[in-house]
This record gives structure tokens, C-alpha cells and sequence, in this order.
């Protein structure tokens, strides 16, 4: 048998192959790193690196998404903003269709704007909601929408007054009007808002009043009272107020006087259409606010007023009913507040009037009885 020392490879052997393996392992890699790039290995440094770079940009590609899905809901969001404050039917559709027409200069955009939108507050909204389509317009058209915003912002004064007012009170013109089913209703109630804050005309407070009853209906009176103060409030506290401080005197002033003038009225015609004096002529409520109203306004108009409240059914009334109903009015007609309803001249005027209508009737009465039989057997008696 062959001794093991025979076999067994002997160490200079062993040191001899692997400086031969390590000498071919050097010239694969000096091989790789001439001819070729250099392989990148699954794992290491390098690979993680590669890794967070390839993170990177996807997130970036996430978040430029993101932006860009935040400012299309902005855009949408402005747009309906919008829409709730534009009070004239199909405002979307009309603002999609001057989206599409060819303006190219500021006096075509607002000839356009003019043609779909009556209201100065509606055109104003609309030329904000065309705004936040502005990346969808070609450079003209951008041009041209920037003018004219900036012409809406240099509108005179009473103008823009008119404007911030239509903003502040229309959507609770919406609310309110669900309550008044009127055809036109929100707009009638904007309507009413800028005349009460806005009387350049010098309208008398009663006949602003008279005018919320003739357009709303008198049993809505209170309803429209309690819309003009809340807006007011509403639009003064407002961080783009309708009016300045200065502005606002008059209408605070008008708010005071038509809460009196409701608070009086009121009072007149449930005492009177109540009472059993004025049934037999008129119980009707509506007429009786009509009859305080026009003597407020007008009491040398008292004869005039007398004889429309109680109708035909005057003439089937005897003298004595005659003064009792016109006593009735004249301790009513005596409760009604002077200034600023009444002036203490025409509050004269009108007690005066009522003294002389109660002296006719009763005149009237005694002629009846002195002429009665019946009543000339008993005062005998």
C-alpha cells in the first residue's frame, strides 16, 4: 500500500495553485474593467442609492399629481362659490358658452357678459368664474378677461355699492325666497336690499314699505323686514362691507324707522280689524294696513281713506256704528308714534280730521233721534 506521504499534495504544491487562482480572478477584473462598464451587484451601497433615486422620483411624480389634482378642485371650487351667489337661471351653461365664443378683446367679453347676465353682481361672478378658467384661454383672451376685471374694479362707486351688496345677500335671498314662492323671488328680494341700503332718490321710508307688501304680498312684510336686517348685519360684519362707515348711517337710520313703522302698524291693525266697532265695515287686515299706511303718508287723505276702507258697507250702517267706528280710529290713530313716522303737524292733521268726522257723526245721531218717534215718545216719558 501506497504511504500516505505519497498522496498527500505537499504544500508548496497547495501555494503554487492558488497564487495561479488568484492570478486569473485579477485578469477576469482587469479584463472587465478595460472592455466593458463595470457590473453593478444586486446588493451593497451602490444599490441602495439607486434605489432611493428611483423612490425620488416617483414621489416627485406623486406630489406634481397631487398639485395638480388640488388646484383643478380649487378651480372647481371657485367656480361653484360662484354659482351660489349668481342669481340668474342657467349660469353655468351661459358661462360655458362664453368660454367657447371667439372674444378677443374686453368690449366683446362684456357685450357677451351683458347679453347673459342683467344683474351687475351676476356679471361681476361671472368674470370670477371665467378667471379660474384662465389656463384653458389662449393669450388674447387672457388679455383681454385681465382688462376687463380691471375695468369692473374702477366702476363708480354706487356701482360697486351695488355689487358687494348682491355678494352678501344672495344666498340668503336663496334661503329666504324658499319660504316666498315667488316667481323671480331671490332677485326681488336682492332688489329690495339695495334699494333699502342705496336711496339716492330720497324714497320716503314708508314707501319702500308700501313697496315690500305691493311686491311680496302683505302677510310677507315681517319676513322681508327680518331679510334686510339680517343681511344688513350680515354685509356690515362682513370683511368686504357694502358700505363705510359713513355709508352705512343712512340705512342704520332707515332699519330703525321701518322696525317702528312695523312694530306700529302692527299694533293699528290688530286692534282695529279686531274690534267688534270696525266689523260691521271691514274686518279685513290687508285693508286696514293699507288705510294706517296712507294716512301716515298722507292724512289730509283721511276722507278719501275712510271711504275705501269701508266700502258699500258704510251705507247699511246707522250714524251711531258711524261714530263708534270712528271713535275707534281716533284713540288708535292717538297711540301712533310722531317722529320720524309722523311729523307733529301732520299727526294734527289727521286727529284733527278724525275730530270732525266723530262731531259730523254725532250730529248726525242726535238728528236721527230727534226725528225718531220712538225716541221722542220716550224722552217724553
Amino acid at each position: 500500500m501506497a504511504s500516505l506521504e505519497a498522496i498527500r499534495p505537499s504544500s508548496s504544491s497547495i501555494s503554487q495553485t492558488a497564487a495561479t487562482s488568484q492570478g486569473r480572478q485579477r485578469a477576469v477584473r482587469s479584463h472587465d474593467d478595460e472592455d466593458g462598464p463595470q457590473r453593478i451587484l444586486s446588493g451593497g451601497p451602490v444599490a441602495d442609492i439607486r434605489k432611493t433615486l428611483e423612490s425620488a422620483d416617483e414621489m416627485s411624480s406623486v406630489m406634481a399629481q397631487f398639485r395638480l389634482r388640488t388646484m383643478r378642485k380649487e378651480e372647481n371650487r371657485g367656480m361653484a362659490q360662484s354659482y351660489d351667489y349668481i342669481l340668474e337661471e342657467d349660469a353655468p351653461n351661459k358661462i360655458l358658452a362664453i368660454l367657447g365664443a371667439s372674444w378677443v378683446t374686453a368690449e366683446g367679453l362684456s357685450r357677451l357678459l351683458k347679453d347673459a347676465f342683467d344683474d351687475v353682481t351676476d356679471r361681476w361672478l361671472a368674470l370670477q368664474a371665467l378667471d379660474t378658467q384662465r389656463e384653458s384661454l389662449d393669450s388674447a383672451q387672457q388679455q383681454a378677461l385681465t382688462e376687463a376685471i380691471q375695468l369692473a374694479q374702477d366702476a363708480p362707486r354706487r356701482e360697486i355699492r351695488e355689487r358687494k351688496a348682491g355678494i352678501h345677500c344672495a344666498i340668503k335671498a336663496r334661503l329666504s325666497a324658499k319660504q316666498m314662492p315667488l316667481e323671480f323671488g331671490p332677485r326681488m328680494l336682492r332688489a329690495a336690499y339695495r334699494e333699502f341700503l342705496i336711496n339716492d332718490a330720497g324714497t320716503p321710508d314708508i314707501d319702500i314699505y308700501q313697496s315690500w307688501i305691493s311686491r311680496f304680498g302683505y302677510t310677507r312684510r315681517e319676513q322681508v323686514l327680518n331679510f334686510i336686517e339680517e343681511t344688513f348685519v350680515d354685509d356690515m360684519r362682513s370683511l368686504d362691507p357694502s358700505s363705510t362707515q359713513a355709508e352705512a348711517l343712512s340705512p342704520t337710520q332707515r332699519l330703525n324707522v321701518l322696525k317702528r313703522l312695523r312694530s306700529c302698524e302692527r299694533t293699528f291693525v290688530q286692534r282695529v280689524s279686531t274690534s267688534p266697532f270696525a266689523e260691521p265695515f271691514n274686518a279685513n287686515e290687508e285693508d286696514w294696513l293699507h288705510f294706517v299706511l296712507a294716512i301716515l303718508t298722507d292724512p289730509r287723505a283721511l276722507d278719501e281713506c275712510m271711504s275705501a276702507v269701508a266700502g258699500p258697507a258704510a251705507l247699511l250702517q246707522d250714524n251711531g256704528a258711524h261714530g263708534r267706528l270712528i271713535g275707534l280710529l281716533y284713540r288708535a290713530c292717538s297711540d301712533l308714534p310722531g317722529e320720524p313716522l309722523q311729523t307733529q303737524e301732520a299727526r294734527d292733521v289727521l286727529l284733527d280730521g278724525l275730530r270732525d268726522l266723530a262731531d259730523a257723526a254725532y250730529r248726525r245721531e242726535r238728528s236721527d233721534r230727534a226725528s225718531d218717534p220712538v225716541s221722542r215718545h220716550r224722552r217724553s216719558v
